[in-house]
């Protein structure tokens, strides 16, 4: 990831669904497929938002084979501010609300469910 100018940060904010992921992200790490179940989107889409998002550094992936898990990633100065800005603009919004609520309740599900079936001696499932 090479450094993008602050007006790279704020067009990618002023796009409806980069913006919502970015708030889901906020909430909790997700996988693709709980992205788009959260946005009721096909997996696809989402996976074109979350490559731009990842490429200007506002998201990194983790492996968990065969799937990738996506977090924020700390910005350098304005950048971080500017990002922090805007979802703390989201807070008081409902449907904002709701989407982290949805990426919350999912990421602790999927932990759930990969605590229990490790447990049992079965490998995780990521959709």
């Amino acid at each position: 990831m090479t450094s993008r100018p602050v007006g790279d940060v704020l067009v990618t904010l002023a796009e409806p669904t980069r913006l919502r992921i970015l708030n889901c992200l906020s909430a909790a790490p997700l996988f693709v497929a709980d992205l788009a179940a959260i946005l009721d989107l096909p997996d696809a889409i989402v996976s074109e938002h979350i490559e731009q998002i990842e490429t200007l550094g506002i998201a990194r992936s983790y492996p968990v084979v065969p799937y990738l898990l996506y977090t924020l990633s700390p910005l350098p100065g304005s950048r971080e501010r500017l990002l922090r800005s805007a979802l703390d603009a989201l807070r008081s919004d409902p449907a904002s609300q709701s989407d982290r609520a949805a990426a919350l309740d999912r990421s602790r599900s999927r932990f759930e469910t990969r605590v229990r079936k490790i447990g049992g001696g079965a490998v995780m499932n990521a959709s």
